[in-house]
């Protein structure tokens, strides 16, 4: 048995700020590309890991582009909503979005919790299960990625959650291949991190996330990253392949680097204008409005960075009142 793999295509018909190409253009001959290579390699079904699109209320002729590719497909495909395919990151809106629409014309098939889809050929018994993306996933419930291995030979489960092949301190949330390397599934495949960590095999369980066919950003890490889909196949034993996409170009081509260098200056001089105003102890008054226009003047700095500063003080001052619990917006 043969499966393709691939996360986050994040269709949407606008171009993110980083990118130079039209965005929309690649990322439908991204998707064309990967229904060519499921056709050619006769998998018995397609899965996709989350976020088909960047919202979950894109306009019908977008939505129409997209189903006039996927129904090239001759097997089914399957998939767990990601954040971005709903509303409130809360899975019960589902059936309102666009992504709904067309689990319940059979372009796609949502995987629900507690789903188990089976697949057998040449006496192998594979089983399919998967989680939606939801709020406390990585937080509190990561219960959400493990399975138990009844009625099969392999067992796949597939996952919308942030996890991660070591710690990652910027996010607040994340779930690492150690707190769930109980489960019993042979293979988990996992979207939502765009950087992805490969193919990792642990204890003889395969962790899987190729990341995002599409780079949104451009960071230095996504400059240097070639979109990915990921080739498994099931026989005696379990062979897993992650293939560069031919359709994606090199990152200096596509995605635009003196935008994100202009934000990470800015970025850096309101740290440091922040980290003066914490550092200083020579003035008289405490108002923070008069700290930082006397700050402002001595350092020259500009108007717009001394009003995002008061911002993200203003931000902090308000989470601070939340009796300590994490924030976190998305």
């Amino acid at each position: 048995m043969k499966f393709l793999f691939f996360t986050d295509t994040h269709i949407r018909n606008t171009n993110p700020q980083g990118r130079k190409d039209n965005f929309l253009e690649t990322v439908l001959k991204k998707l064309e590309e990967i229904i060519n290579i499921a056709r050619q390699t006769n998998v018995n079904a397609v899965i996709h890991g989350g976020d088909l699109f960047d919202r979950p209320d894109i306009p019908p002729s977008l939505v129409r582009e997209v189903v006039i590719r996927l129904k090239k497909l001759d097997v089914p495909l399957y998939m767990v909503a990601g954040n971005h395919d709903m509303y409130g990151q809360n899975p019960a809106t589902i059936k309102r979005t666009m992504l709904g629409l067309l689990d319940s014309i059979n372009i796609i098939n949502l995987i629900n919790p507690g789903q188990k889809i089976f697949f057998k050929e040449n006496g192998i018994t594979v089983r399919l299960t998967g989680t939606h993306f939801f709020y406390n996933l990585d937080k509190e419930y990561k219960e959400g990625y493990r399975v138990k291995k009844e009625d099969c030979d392999v067992a796949i489960h597939i996952v919308h959650g942030m996890l991660m092949d070591k710690p990652y301190f910027r996010t607040s949330f994340f779930t690492t291949i150690d707190e769930i390397i109980n489960t019993e599934a042979d293979i988990t495949l996992s979207g939502h991190y765009h950087t992805g960590f490969g193919v990792k095999q642990i204890n003889g369980k395969y962790f899987v996330n190729p990341g995002s066919v599409v780079r949104i950003d451009s960071s230095l890490i996504e400059m240097s990253r070639m979109p990915k889909i990921t080739l498994i196949e099931i026989e005696n034993d379990i062979k897993i392949e992650n293939m560069v996409l031919r359709t994606a170009l090199p990152g200096q081509d596509v995605l635009d680097r003196s935008k994100l260098e202009e934000m990470e200056f800015k970025e850096k001089k309101i740290s440091d204008f922040i980290q003066g105003i914490n550092s200083a102890s020579s003035f008289k008054s405490y108002d923070f409005t008069t700290i930082l226009n006397e700050i402002s003047k001595k350092d020259n700095l500009k108007k717009e960075i001394v009003e995002e500063a008061l911002k993200k003080i203003e931000q902090a001052q308000l989470t601070s009142s939340f009796d300590g619990e994490d924030l976190e917006v998305i």
